[in-house]
């Protein structure tokens, strides 16, 4: 019974995050209906790792493709799930060789090992001093600021050709796959003064900050039986965030840099979206803010998430734009800090990157002890789907809660009250960066 539960359990999260394709709350409905009804069988493919679900999301699929728009492409993650599932079989036979795989070298480690037993005394001394050596990798990357780490006045552009750019840091951006879109046109709206009426908001063309952001798109596993295959996969992305304007740059699951959205335009990455600073604040940050997506599927690290060439990837070519554009590090933030609904005032419409950004590894300070001020003063709430996304409450979350508390009181309003108020001010902000968008 348990089993059975759980097999439920786990497909039904397969369903839900296949009704986020479905915009309509009335087709979302009607899908969740028709594919939780399905008839998913027990085929012994279901036993295998990764490529085991294939036939289900392919079933899923089907009843999506009922409720889409017929005028519109296909999402990206649908087009290679149903790519995965056209080649199934061989995938299937590629995860029973590296099960056997691994079972023999499972065997041959273990004789590896006992073998060295034999001589554990006499190595004791030297195993010693090669731990005293050793040094964690996250350790590593994260105090590269303190020690061999550039400073931003030494970032420049050292070489440039078809095709690519070189920076001094070690930055290497390949260009073959950018374009134009839209160009940037945004207000800086003063925190303190936005209440005011005069206050109009400062109209600025020079991207201001950075929103990191994650694929979310299906992933083979990361070994180089499939590199032919990761390579296409990755390509698709690409081709794909070029056609819609997706991002400025993604950094695929090689560690390399594309440049999608050359920088002086907007690319359509952020939404409805706002950031405030210490003294700013910013509405919509598709024009303001540059987007860097990271090829990956949730926020683990490791060769299955994100790895350390992708890391390292990401702190130089943050350190690239933040030299170029004078970035303050205090607008370098992720997707799911900033993602809002302003039609129900709640926090975390997106959830990418809202809990585990490796900020310290890219020379950057921790956003998640950041106070959110789209909570604390612009009248945003979140709900128990926003902290568990997170994994829970984190600092700036709790930071931004005692902040509206003591705004509240101050004011001699209930928490509601204060919230109420203050969502007038980002309305007219809101307002006034849609108006200047529509032109």
């Amino acid at each position: 019974m348990q089993d059975f539960d759980s097999e439920n359990l786990r497909f039904a999260k397969m369903v839900d995050s296949y009704s986020r394709y479905v915009e309509s709350p009335v087709l979302r409905l009607k899908f969740l209906n028709s594919a939780l009804g399905l008839d998913r069988g027990r085929a012994l493919c279901k036993k295998l790792p990764i490529v085991g679900s294939l036939p289900e999301r392919a079933m899923i699929i089907v009843e999506l493709s009922k409720v889409l728009p017929l005028d519109q492409p296909a999402p990206l993650g649908i087009r290679l799930t149903t790519l995965l599932y056209r080649i199934r079989y061989a995938l299937y036979a590629a995860c029973i060789a590296l099960a056997l795989f691994a079972g023999a070298s499972l065997v041959y480690a273990v004789i590896r090992l006992a073998g060295s037993l034999s001589v554990a005394t006499e190595a004791k001394d030297i195993a010693a001093t090669g731990s005293s050596a050793a040094t964690d990798s996250g350790k590593a990357v994260t105090a590269i600021a303190s020690g061999a780490g550039l400073t931003l006045d030494n970032v420049w552009l050292a070489d440039k050709g078809d095709g690519f750019e070189f920076y001094s840091n070690g930055a290497r951006v390949l260009t073959e796959f950018e374009t134009n879109a839209t160009k940037r046109n945004f207000y800086r709206f003063d925190l303190e003064s936005l209440s005011s009426s005069s206050d109009q908001g400062d109209a600025l063309s020079k991207p201001v900050g950075i929103v990191y952001h994650v694929s979310e798109s299906d992933q083979l596993p990361f070994a180089d039986r499939y590199n032919s295959s990761l390579n296409n996969h990755s390509r698709a992305l690409l081709e794909y965030a070029r056609a819609h304007r997706l991002y400025n740059y993604v950094i695929d699951r090689f560690g390399r840099t594309y440049r999608i959205v050359r920088d002086e335009f907007e690319a359509n990455h952020a939404g409805n979206s706002v950031w405030s600073d210490a003294s700013s604040v910013y509405v919509n940050l598709s024009a303001s803010f540059i987007g860097i997506c990271f090829e990956g599927r949730g926020a683990a690290m490791g060769a299955e998430g994100i790895n350390e060439a992708q890391i390292y990837a990401a702190r130089v070519l943050t350190a690239v734009l933040r030299s170029r554009y004078g970035i303050d590090d205090a607008n370098c933030v992720t997707h799911g800090l900033v993602s809002v609904n302003p039609s129900n005032h709640l926090m975390g419409y997106h959830t990418d990157w809202v809990a585990e950004f490796p900020f310290e590894a890219l020379g950057l300070a921790n956003k998640y002890e950041t106070e959110l001020r789209a909570i604390s003063r612009l009248g945003f709430g979140y709900d128990q789907q926003y902290v568990s996304a997170a994994g829970g409450k984190w600092p700036g979350l709790e930071r931004a809660d005692a902040a509206l508390r003591e705004a509240a009181q101050r004011d001699g309003f209930t928490i509601e009250e204060e919230r109420r108020a203050q969502s007038k001010l980002f309305a007219r902000a809101y307002q006034k960066q849609r108006a200047m968008e529509k032109e």
